[in-house]
């Protein structure tokens, strides 16, 4: 089987527009939640969630086609382009030209596999508006496209000229990982050298927002101290922030990036996916199908993480059934584990994107992120979970969990390259 490598990552999110600046603030424990701006939440039970507040569409695209794409499209092309730049930015050979798109020789080796839990939400609601109170002509002929998941796949592969297999997932919170491993499987077949991951969601609406609080699924006690809202693993945690961003990571066949002279983040050298057939919302009882995800990633692997970033939510049955998988899996000898949820809310379709290339960062420079807001231990969530304050530490493995509604896991380990 052949191995896949990360050369090049990217990221957007609550606290910055690039990988450097988002990871950097989060090593200090910064939060970017605040009160929602976007529309007015004077009536809304909760008013908070993890906005991006000053992304320009049109650094990504021309101000004509700013129209034909959703901002979760938007935001993915960010982090793509900082991926691809990171990919060839001290390697030996570029397979980039001036506009950023693929060599024609190397684009059909290359493709492309993409994430998102919801898609173009704002759009749906806002074209339902348009359609029942202005009548059908109303709606945009950009409606469609704008919306369907797999266009955020479709936006970039155009942009970049990846001609090789376009995927795309769509398995709730769990998509930005599994998006990963269906890259990574891509690879090993040999279907491909080069695949990019990209994970993306912008579903802070009306509509988004309103769904998940009428689930009780959303923190409710802090709209007027929103950085104390998302809590994962303490004591009185009441229900996740939404959040919004993308991330993205260039995986490459390990002797193709060898022979280039890439830089190496690490290796894809496990990765488990599950279902808890158990019910829509809630995770299997004591994360029976996180436990089989994670055993089969680590089996895979072979390796022992020494940081785990977890999905950790910060809703009652997530992160206390997380926990009880994780001292499961482990034999209760469980890795320094931290959320970064606390941080940067919930991103849905895209937290397991990004939240691997956190981890990754966390490897390549020694620091573990910390889980803000440990404020009071609850007994049963016991572990280590590096709280409020990051840590140095001798990093060459990491893990990174994603559970979805609907029961769908998915777990990746990375391991430095040798």
């Amino acid at each position: 089987m052949r191995r896949v490598v990360v050369t090049g990552v990217g990221m957007v999110n609550a606290l910055g527009l690039n990988k450097d600046i988002s990871f950097e603030r989060i090593v200090k424990g910064e939060s970017g939640i605040k009160r929602i701006e976007s529309f007015d939440v004077t009536d809304f039970s909760v008013q908070i969630a993890g906005e991006i507040m000053d992304f320009n569409p049109e650094s990504v695209l021309d101000p004509r086609e700013v129209k034909k794409a959703h901002r979760f499209i938007q935001l993915g092309l960010l982090a793509a382009r900082e991926a691809l730049q990171d990919s060839v930015k001290d390697s030996k050979e570029s397979f980039l030209n001036e506009n950023l798109e693929v060599f024609s020789d190397v684009g059909e080796n290359f493709g492309i596999s993409s994430a998102a839990g919801i898609g173009g939400l704002e759009n749906i609601q806002s074209n339902s508006i348009a359609c029942y109170t202005r009548g059908p002509r109303r709606v945009s002929p950009f409606f469609i496209p704008s919306a369907l998941v797999n266009m955020l796949g479709g936006f970039v592969s155009i942009q970049h000229k990846l001609k090789g297999p376009n995927l795309s997932s769509v398995t709730a919170c769990a998509a930005g990982t599994h998006a990963i491993i269906e890259a990574a499987k891509t690879i090993m077949l040999g279907c491909v050298e080069k695949m990019l991951v990209v994970g993306a969601e912008s579903s802070i609406c009306a509509v988004g927002v309103g769904g998940f609080a009428a689930m009780k699924a959303l923190s409710s006690s802090h709209n007027d101290n929103p950085q104390k809202a998302s809590r994962p693993f303490d004591k009185k945690r009441d229900g996740f922030v939404m959040g919004e961003g993308a991330g993205a990571l260039v995986l490459e066949e390990y002797e193709s990036a060898k022979a280039r002279g890439a830089t190496i983040y690490g290796e894809l050298c496990g990765f488990g996916e599950s279902s808890d057939a158990n019910h829509i919302t809630t995770p299997a009882p004591e994360g029976e199908g996180a436990y089989r995800a994670m055993k089969q990633a680590l089996q895979m692997a072979n390796i022992r993480p020494d940081y785990i970033n977890a999905h950790g939510t910060s809703t009652h049955y997530n992160d206390l059934f997380e926990t009880q998988a994780l001292k499961k899996v482990f034999n209760g000898n469980v890795p320094p584990v931290s959320s970064t949820k606390g941080q940067l809310g919930h991103c849905l379709g895209a937290a397991g994107s990004i939240e691997a290339v956190i981890s990754l960062m966390a490897m390549r420079s020694g620091i573990l992120p910390p889980t803000i807001n440990q404020e009071e231990s609850d007994q049963e969530c016991n572990l280590d979970y590096i709280p409020n304050t990051a840590r140095e530490a001798t990093i060459n493995c990491v893990m990174s969990n994603s559970f979805g509604f609907g029961g769908t896991n998915g777990v990746v380990i990375f391991k430095k390259c040798k």
